[in-house]
């Protein structure tokens, strides 16, 4: 996994510097640091807009031209749309909270986000703040199928944000969209 993350970001590296006068001005950035002795950083700055062209040209076993497959799985593309058009149906509410001696988390929609937190007690902190339209543009994709194309296109329409930050005594993730073209 390490190796694929190194691999693509090198190749976005690459062609990122092609990509430096995009018509995109957001900008995604993942920074993945390591706690461990001789553990990996992985720092990626890259246009939306290049995310979108590499996407659309990864083959894998179940991605192809930007969208997931959804096979073999105990769920279907269809079974998550009906899920969101209920949770979204509902609005501002609270769904899902978990309490257990290693982890207090809480899953609801809060305004014009689906939100996923930890609160301070846990030993790992997680915060996911991802639109709404986000997520209705990666279910958009047609019969089984999730459209990380689409969802990309939707982040490039909004505010610059940060996405997922999780932390905890070993590993830090943080992904996050704004103008520049450096991370911090």
């Amino acid at each position: 996994m390490a190796k694929r993350i190194l691999t693509l970001a090198v190749l976005l590296a690459a062609f990122g510097g092609l990509q430096a006068q995009a018509a995109s001005k957001q900008w995604l950035h993942v920074r993945i640091d390591s706690a461990k002795k001789g553990g990996e950083n992985v720092k990626v700055n890259v246009p939306l807009s290049l995310a979108e062209t590499v996407l659309g040209l990864v083959k894998e076993k179940d991605m192809s031209a930007g969208k997931i497959k959804i096979e073999d799985k105990n769920f279907t593309a269809q079974d998550l749309r009906k899920i969101w058009d209920a949770v979204k149906a509902e609005g501002n509410a609270e769904f899902v909270t978990v309490q257990t001696s290693e982890v207090n988390l809480r899953v609801a929609i809060e305004g014009a986000y689906l939100v996923v937190r930890t609160d301070e007690t846990s030993p790992s902190k997680v915060q996911i703040t991802l639109p709404t339209k986000v997520v209705d543009a990666l279910l958009s994709g047609s019969e089984n199928e999730l459209d990380l194309l689409a969802a990309i296109r939707a982040l490039q329409e909004t505010e610059s944000k940060e996405i997922v930050s999780i932390q905890d005594k070993e590993t830090s993730v943080k992904v996050w969209i704004d103008d520049r073209n450096i991370s911090e």
